[in-house]
């Protein structure tokens, strides 16, 4: 089975920019490892050590257990909702180069209508599976209401844990990508970012 993982970028409708995905980060690698190393009974409360996109060491939970705990529980989530930039498909204006220990963009473009800040919308998952293919593709819309153009050089994705019994609520970059060239967002513009995982058999 072949795995590839891609961004897609179009603006104002368009597509400007497809390509692979290279830069899913230590963050991830973290993260996947615990989940696979779960026994799935869901016996235990056990975490691993991630970097919040605050630059601190935070705790996300892949294991949780049973008893009187308050039963709310996610590990990796990206549905952020409307004007929630804390999450999820994220972009920013920065070029630093990626490293695989980068716990957030380089220069976040914040939610807003304000000079430099972008309208951040919900999120959209599409997916389709067949006999030999199969792909999920998560997307969100981002407008420029600000007046003035804005650039944009570095996407990302932030994943969210929640956790109620503990309580934890933890953000943390997962994946950061660097453009090949900067995408001018002009006045009432519009920019999509997709990330989007295909599966074949080879």
């Amino acid at each position: 089975m072949k795995i590839k993982c891609e961004l897609i970028i179009e603006r104002d409708g368009k597509e400007v920019y497809r390509g692979e995905s290279k830069s899913f980060l230590k963050n991830f690698g973290i993260v996947l490892a615990g989940m696979l190393k779960n026994t799935g009974a869901g016996d235990a409360r056990k975490f691993v050590v991630v970097t919040n996109t605050a630059g601190a060491s935070a705790n996300v939970y892949v294991e949780d257990s049973f008893g009187t705990d308050v039963r709310y529980f996610g590990v990796m989530g990206f549905y952020a909702g409307d004007n929630d930039d804390s999450y999820g498909i994220l972009v920013g204006s920065g070029s630093t180069p990626v490293s695989p220990s980068d716990y957030a963009l380089a220069s976040k473009i914040p939610h807003g209508t304000g000079s430099g800040q972008l309208d951040y919308d919900t999120h959209n998952v599409l997916s389709g599976y067949g006999d030999t293919s199969g792909y999920v593709e998560i997307y969100r819309s981002f407008v420029n209401k600000s007046g003035g153009d804005v650039v944009v050089r570095e996407v990302g994705l932030v994943a969210r844990s929640i956790d109620g019994a503990v309580p934890s609520d933890v953000r943390y970059l997962i994946a950061r990508d660097l453009l090949p060239s900067p995408i001018t967002v002009k006045p009432l513009g519009s920019l999509t970012v997709k990330y989007r995982i295909s599966l074949a058999i080879r």
